[in-house]
């Protein structure tokens, strides 16, 4: 059943949505987004060790002079974006913290890591797109919030990244 929704449902209703031209879009990838959430999160397993967390690079401050790439560890809490309190859930949780700056390198951490479970932040159509493609990985998605340009300090709400870290560790 999942096979068919990540190889099937989810590529043909997302590029239906994609193609069209209404504004309407963004609430068929949130549908989808919040279907495949429901089922990963319902299929939760009792041990789980190791989860990752993917952060796209928009999220940090397009101005700053670090490489978060290289490692998110690299931040120098300036506040200017969320990636100093997504560093407190690190330590909080003992969780992986990861940030792409595309799909391939993504899903090179992902093979890396090799988590139980995935909390992806990203644009809907990508998050969409690397759900797919890293399945069958468990994903679980978190669209971000576009503020002034796409691709360019880009915000997310912390507290859903909590709660489904609080939903999983628990």
């Amino acid at each position: 059943m999942k096979f068919i929704f990540y190889y099937l449902f989810l590529p043909l209703v997302s590029t239906v949505a994609l193609l069209n031209p209404l504004r309407n879009k963004y609430k068929i990838l949130n549908w989808i987004i919040k279907l495949n959430n429901k089922i990963i999160l319902n299929s939760k397993t009792t041990s789980i060790k190791n989860v990752l967390i993917l952060l796209p690079r928009c999220l940090q401050y397009f101005h700053c002079n670090y490489n978060l790439i290289y490692s998110i560890d690299n931040c120098h809490s300036c506040g200017k974006c969320k990636i100093k309190d997504i560093l407190k859930l690190k330590e909080k949780y003992g969780i992986e913290i990861k940030v792409a700056s595309g799909g391939n390198l993504a899903k090179m951490f992902v093979k890396e890591v090799n988590p139980d479970y995935i909390i992806a932040v990203a644009c809907r159509p990508e998050l969409i797109l690397g759900i797919k493609e890293v399945y069958p990985y468990k994903v679980v998605g978190i669209p971000n919030i576009i503020v002034n340009k796409p691709c360019i300090n880009t915000d997310v709400e912390l507290s859903e990244i909590e709660n489904i870290l609080k939903r999983l560790t628990s």
